[in-house]
């Protein structure tokens, strides 16, 4: 692997059938990547076991899951969850927070009003107990009256947030230990988020990935992909700071934003993501072919 590149790993997506889980965590696993993410959305599968199935079926991948909506669980039976992960395979787990899609989160009963303050409470009492503390909190979302971790990890994960507002960042950076940036996330927009964070914290950034031997063939289903993300309409301080003056999703708005186009463009695309400060570059599905671009992005490095 050429030694300029961030740590590097793939997504197993929410709508691949959970079946064919193991298979894919050992052929990440064999192809050298050093992670494997995955997203718990709604309605598809449960991020926790996703990872206890993922870890259980390989011996060195990171594994990392993320998001993982705040509102949907209790926070101490989540840390229950994790500290037992950990514990488990020591070393080998990030878990990145979020407040989840509101119209989803709003669908199943878990809205609330206040949701920054619902992500920051979660983050904090999350880390205090995974640190094997005491933990007594009487927030607007968190409630806890000395709760204590029976089985406290030796060594508690990195909890990251998923966010890309200027006030969500600020609160990622005195709450947690770092970011997750979405699939439209220039380097420019990395430096911009990092910055707004704090400055340092370990970063991680999804990234569109769709790799052929033809540029334009390569890089043509992800324009779509990537305009979908873009319509939502929740990412806008990102792509602006990012330097995405034009909601059009154009060749070049999809070169700053995706490992798109040959094996060379995705390598040096990861290579400018790891110089604007991103810890690990996650290879998410850019095409309905993303097992074959990932293998080609493996068997390059």
């Amino acid at each position: 692997m050429a030694s300029s590149l961030p740590r590097i790993g793939v997504r197993f997506e929410p709508d691949w059938p959970p079946e064919q889980l193991p298979e894919f965590a050992r052929w990440a696993e064999d192809a050298g990547f050093d992670e494997l993410w995955f997203s718990e959305d709604l309605p598809w599968s449960g991020g926790i076991a996703f990872a206890a199935t993922a870890l259980a079926h390989t011996t060195r991948l990171h594994v990392g899951l993320g998001l993982l909506p705040v509102v949907t669980r209790n926070v101490a039976t989540t840390a229950m969850e994790i500290a037992t992960l950990c514990r488990i395979a020591p070393g080998r787990l990030t878990v990145g927070l979020g407040y989840g899609i509101p119209d989803w989160m709003d669908q199943i009963g878990a809205g609330v009003p206040r949701r920054l303050s619902a992500v920051e409470e979660v983050a904090v009492a999350l880390r205090r107990l995974l640190a094997g503390e005491t933990v007594t909190m009487s927030g607007t979302h968190v409630r806890l009256d000395g709760v204590t971790l029976g089985h406290p990890p030796a060594v508690a994960p990195r909890i990251l947030l998923g966010t890309t507002g200027s006030a969500g960042l600020s609160r990622a950076g005195r709450a947690t230990d770092g970011i997750i940036l979405p699939e439209v996330a220039t380097p420019a927009g990395v430096t911009w988020a990092r910055s707004a964070a704090g400055g340092s914290p370990y970063t991680v950034v999804f990234a569109m990935t769709s790799i052929g031997a033809s540029r334009s063939l390569a890089v043509e289903p992800v324009r779509a992909r990537v305009q979908r993300v873009v319509d939502f309409g929740v990412f806008e301080e990102l792509l602006t700071n990012g330097g995405v003056t034009s909601r059009q999703v154009t060749d070049e708005v999809v070169q700053s934003v995706a490992a798109a186009g040959t094996v060379e463009d995705a390598m040096s695309a990861a290579e400018r993501w790891g110089a604007a400060g991103a810890d690990v570059v996650v290879l998410v599905a850019g095409s309905d072919a993303a097992r074959e671009s990932y293998g080609r992005f493996a068997a390059g490095r």
